[in-house]
């Protein structure tokens, strides 16, 4: 039986997937900068790191305009 790729369906906590597209330069940036957060923080990935600035970015720009975030 083949082993099965990726974490199984139920385990997953997010319901929706964000798709970006970016250059191999930002690529690499972006990685480094989430290994350097994830050695900081003893923990996390790239996809977290990504996740939780994002956030962050929205919720100020919300705020700017006094929305809710």
């Amino acid at each position: 039986m083949p082993k099965p790729r990726g974490r199984p369906k139920q385990d997953r906590t997010y319901d929706v997937m964000l798709r970006v597209r970016v250059t191999s330069e930002t690529d690499q940036l972006i990685r480094q900068a989430a290994e350097i957060a994830a050695r900081r923080k003893g923990s996390g990935d790239v996809s977290s790191w990504v996740r939780e600035t994002l956030t962050a970015a929205a919720r100020r720009e919300l705020a700017k305009e006094g929305g809710q975030g």
